[in-house]
């Protein structure tokens, strides 16, 4: 899946996820579980590349999870563009733009997933859901390609 994160002014299509791996540390005979941080290679584009996609479903991210959430949906097979805004301080807004109205909800229930098990690692046992499905129209991509 393609996924597009908003830095500043500048849009960010991510191309790759690499595991970064840390040499282990001997403390005394306990194994610590940790876990493995991702880097992610990037290149600035000027807009997101959502030509051809009509149907678009949004999600509220915690701050937070952004980075694993985007790397999780690249990591995801699909054909939808994943598009990370920032909404206020502590959440970013994940629009997820598909050809058809049922890629739409799929990808919108993957991304609840995706949400719902990043926060169970910590403990936490809120539900997020997608909104409704909407088509996108065309003043709305006319006004994005200005």
């Amino acid at each position: 899946m393609k996924v597009v994160i908003k830095h500043d002014d500048t849009w960010l299509l991510i191309k790759e996820v690499y595991a970064l791996k840390r040499q282990p540390r001997k403390r005394g005979r306990q194994k610590q579980q940790r876990s493995i941080p991702y880097g992610m290679v990037a290149v600035s584009v000027d807009k997101p590349p959502i030509d051809g996609m009509k149907y678009r479903v949004e999600i509220e991210v915690p701050a937070s999870k952004a980075t694993r959430f985007a790397i999780k949906m690249f990591q995801a097979t699909g054909g939808a563009v994943v598009v990370l805004e920032p909404a206020g301080v502590d959440r970013y807004r994940a629009a997820i733009y598909a050809a058809s109205r049922d890629e739409a909800e799929r990808y919108g229930k993957l991304a609840e997933s995706v949400i719902a098990q990043l926060r169970t690692r910590k403990g936490r046992g809120e539900e997020t859901e997608a909104g409704e499905v909407e088509e996108i129209e065309e003043e709305e991509e006319s006004e994005e390609e200005e």
